[in-house]
């Protein structure tokens, strides 16, 4: 059966890896987001990587497709491991990432208000429970969250909304 699966690999080798293992044959995503970054006085959007470290792979797991990623330059390991199996993502968490979709993940709207905030809309809306800092300032929403059991703190650009 089907499933996405994660690896951990080098960071700053993500696309690279994510090339490699297509043309193995491999569907493979490093998903991206849209961000805004302040240059010269002026915000601009960019797509920067989602989860720096992380590749995430859709296949029928076999012990044949362990051995033959394993020795890809930049992967480190499988996540999830039991019993020397991979866990694979559930259909949830596929979609929490955009996975299935392959799109780049766009900016949150966020309203901001005396003594609060509240997201609007957008794929922070997901991890709305996992907020534990929300920077107007920088337009960065940081997100505590886990990927197969290991903790994960991710920043997610945001918008804010208009009054």
């Amino acid at each position: 059966m089907r499933a996405w699966y994660v690896l951990q690999v080098m960071t700053g080798t993500e696309q690279d890896v994510c090339g490699k293992l297509r043309r193995t044959g491999v569907q493979a995503r490093a998903p991206e987001q849209k961000v805004q970054i302040r240059r010269h006085g002026q915000w601009q959007e960019e797509t920067r990587l989602l989860i720096p470290g992380y590749v995430f792979v859709s296949a029928e797991y076999t012990p044949a497709l362990y051995h033959r990623l394993a020795p890809i330059a930049g992967v480190i390991r499988w996540l999830g491991l039991e019993d020397g199996l991979p866990q694979a993502l559930d259909a949830n968490e596929a979609l929490r990432w955009g996975l299935d979709t392959g799109e780049e993940i766009g900016l949150s709207t966020v309203a901001f208000f005396p003594g609060g905030w509240r997201v609007l809309d957008g794929p922070l809306r997901e991890f709305e429970q996992q907020i534990v800092q929300m920077d107007r300032r920088q337009r960065r929403a940081t997100v505590r969250t886990e990927i197969l059991g290991h903790p994960r703190r991710l920043r997610f650009g945001i918008t804010e909304a208009l009054p």
